[in-house]
C-alpha cells in the first residue's frame, strides 16, 4: 500500500467515523431533549445505527454497490438538511444542521471524488 492509498484509507475512516458520531449525536440529543427515554424510538435508533455501521463497513471493504447506496442516501440526507437552514430560527439551533451539512458533504466528496479514495478503492479491488 503506497502513501496515496494510505491517505485515502485514512480519509475514508475519518469520514465514516464522523458519520457515526453525528448519528449518535442526533440520537442522544433527541432523547435528552425529551427528558426521558422513549423505548420505541430507542429501538428504532439502535437498528438504524447498526444498519449504518454495516453499510459503512461494507463501504470501507470496497464494495462499490455499498458505496453507491451510501452516496445516494447521503445525497438525500443533504437535500433534507438544506431547507431547515433557511427557516427563521436562532442560529444556535441551526448549528447541528451546519455540522450535518459539512459532515455529509465531506463524506460524499471523499468517497466519490477524492483521488486518494479512488486509489484506496482500486487497491482494495486488486487485493480481492
Amino acid at each position: 500500500m503506497d502513501e496515496m492509498e494510505k491517505q485515502g484509507r485514512n480519509d475514508i475512516l475519518r469520514s465514516l467515523a464522523s458519520i457515526l458520531l453525528f448519528s449518535l449525536y442526533v440520537s442522544v440529543t433527541y432523547h435528552v431533549s425529551l427528558g426521558h427515554v422513549d423505548q420505541d424510538k430507542l429501538v428504532v435508533d439502535t437498528i438504524r445505527f447498526l444498519l449504518t455501521v454495516l453499510i459503512l463497513y461494507l463501504v470501507f471493504q470496497g464494495y462499490s454497490w455499498a458505496r453507491n447506496l451510501f452516496s445516494v442516501l447521503t445525497a438525500i440526507g443533504l437535500v433534507i438538511l438544506i431547507p431547515p437552514v433557511f427557516e427563521d430560527a436562532p442560529i444556535v439551533n441551526k448549528i447541528p444542521l451546519f455540522v450535518g451539512l459539512v459532515v455529509y458533504s465531506l463524506a460524499l466528496y471523499r468517497l466519490n471524488f477524492s483521488a486518494n479514495a479512488k486509489a484506496y478503492f482500486s487497491y482494495i479491488k486488486e487485493k480481492r
